[in-house]
């Protein structure tokens, strides 16, 4: 008998020995059928709002700051209300880039988490309801590199959540076509608690980073306990140093507030507690 015969032998053996041993014991590891893999989804919220966890908006993540403002931040505590702890490493971010993640977190809603998002720049700048030239698409691009390059550290309840809002993106410069992941990890940040923002007032508060900042810490509070006006500040990450001009600016952003109908009332008592009043709303309502 030949090398070649005798291997052909040997193996013929070994496969038939194989199969033999699986015979004789079919609830082996080998064959056990894999069970599905599990789905995980973001809350499946109504197109006219937009939802994000409440950590973030309860926080100073994103910051009350313009884009000229911000700074690069490593590792730094945030601030944040009693039960919150959130760390932070990049460069800052503020409502702008809130506006872009929420939009983000509205397509992924759609699909499994860790799935493909498909949109174009175009679309999204169109959605967001900025304008379309040359400088905006450059704006909406370093958004995302912001949301994908920074770290943060979200420490909840039950679970820690460490990473950054958007797991990774791919970009066709021919057709301006984006493919955008968002990690299932960030699932039991929702599972905690969310908020669905108004999308329509907060398009009518653009430019205005305080007013949009309590926009969205408020949106997320159903009954809203009074604050004081320094925590607010705090709260929001403002630049402003002295607190008579911070007041101003406040009362300020409340009133753009009652006009764009996302608040009733509000009011400043003696001892600089805010107190604001809501309007109940269908698609502004904060879970958990």
């Amino acid at each position: 008998m030949s090398d070649s015969q005798r291997i052909d032998a040997e193996l013929a053996r070994a496969l038939e020995s194989l199969g033999r041993a699986v015979k004789a014991n079919p609830h082996s590891e080998e064959a056990k059928p894999k069970p599905p893999a599990k789905i995980i989804q973001l809350p499946f919220w109504p197109e006219p709002v937009r939802g994000m966890p409440n950590p973030v908006l309860r926080s100073a993540l994103f910051s009350a700051v313009h884009s000229k403002d911000r700074r690069f931040i490593d590792r730094e505590l945030i601030a944040a209300v009693n039960g919150v702890e959130i760390r932070f490493t990049g460069k800052q971010l503020n409502q702008e880039d809130l506006e872009l993640c929420a939009e983000i977190f509205h397509l992924a809603r759609l699909h499994p988490l860790g799935d493909t998002c498909h949109t174009t720049a175009h679309g999204l700048l169109k959605t967001l309801g900025w304008s379309t030239g040359k400088y905006q698409h450059e704006q909406l691009h370093e958004g995302l590199l912001r949301l994908q390059g920074h770290s943060v550290e979200i420490n909840g309840p039950r679970f820690d959540y460490f990473g950054s809002l958007v797991l990774e993106g791919i970009k066709d410069k021919l057709t301006r076509h984006y493919l955008i992941k968002v990690s299932p990890k960030i699932a039991p940040l929702f599972d905690n608690g969310w908020t669905g923002l108004h999308a329509e007032q907060r398009r009518r508060l653009r430019r205005k980073p305080l007013a949009l900042w309590l926009h969205a810490f408020y949106a997320s509070h159903d009954k809203p306990f009074p604050y004081k006006v320094e925590t607010l500040r705090e709260l929001s990450g403002s630049r402003t140093a002295n607190l008579f001009h911070f007041r101003k600016a406040l009362r300020r952003a409340l009133t753009e507030l009652i006009a764009a109908g996302a608040i009733a009332t509000y009011e400043i008592d003696a001892a600089d507690l805010v107190h604001v009043h809501k309007l109940p709303t269908i698609t502004q309502k904060s879970r958990k």
